[in-house]
């Protein structure tokens, strides 16, 4: 497969995630690039700092320390234009919860939400999610 994205990054605190899910996409060649932040700040300062980037597709995890999801969600959407890009986002969340999973598709950039652990019959689902353009 020829990669669909530029650039995946991942926004989840667990290790063991970002490990098993950058390793699941580098193999599947879905992207160029892994980018991996265990915390949403700098994953959020990263956006700012880095204007007209070449993410297209963000994997956040909802229940993190310090800053969660939906508190990324928030601060994401604000964020002008250039610093958002082309980056769809898709959850990718241990909670099944109905009522999660329609609070996160109600923000605009959320195209997808899959229940952990990402696997590789679900990449599929990744591939069908399109960039903002």
């Amino acid at each position: 497969m020829s990669p669909l994205f530029r650039t995946v990054m991942l926004i989840d605190d667990s290790d063991a995630d970002n490990f098993f899910h950058g390793m699941l996409i580098e193999r599947s060649g879905l992207a160029c690039c892994v980018k991996v932040f265990e915390w949403a700040e700098k994953a959020l300062n990263w956006f700012r700092d880095n204007p007209h980037h070449d993410v297209d597709l963000v994997l956040l995890d909802i229940n993190m320390p310090r800053m969660n999801g939906f508190e990324f969600l928030d601060l994401f959407h604000r964020l002008p234009p250039e610093h958002q890009g082309d980056a769809a986002i898709c959850m990718l969340s241990s909670s099944p919860l109905e009522n999660e999973r329609a609070h996160a598709l109600r923000y605009p950039r959320v195209a997808e939400f899959i229940v952990k652990p990402l696997e590789e019959a679900r990449l599929s689902q990744l591939a069908s999610v399109r960039t903002i353009r």
